[in-house]
Parts: structure tokens; sequence; C-alpha cells
């Protein structure tokens, strides 16, 4: 069943995490550099424990951040 969160958007799966009745821990991941995230968040890792449920999630794009002089 958590499987079936990959690729999904995070306003969508974090109901179904509270309904399981189980804590949980998430972190976005983000690239190094000089890049702004864009668009909503994904789940791009589930990893399910018997006391918690682990999520990475990852913004849909990135754009490349512009120097104003």
């Amino acid at each position: 069943m958590i499987h079936a969160w990959l690729g999904r958007s995070w306003d969508e799966v974090k109901l179904e995490v509270e309904q399981m009745f189980k804590p949980y821990t998430f972190q976005v991941a983000r690239p190094h550099g000089k890049m702004e995230p864009t668009g909503n968040l994904r789940v791009v890792r589930v990893r399910e424990l018997d006391d918690r449920v682990d999520l990475i999630l990852a913004h849909e794009s990135f754009v490349k951040e512009t120097m104003t002089p």
C-alpha cells in the first residue's frame, strides 16, 4: 500500500499517512547549488518501520536562480 504513494502529491499522501495512526517523519530533498524549488512536493521514497513511517519528499521542478545586478 505505501509503495502506491511514490510519485504522488504530498498533500494527498499526508491524509492517508495520518489515517494510519502511526508516527511519521519526512525530509525535503534539495539539490546543491543555486537552484530554486518550484511546484508541489512529491513523495520519492517511503520506508515503513514497526514504529513509524519515514518519507522523503522532493519538489516537482527546479529553476536556476538568477542574479540581479
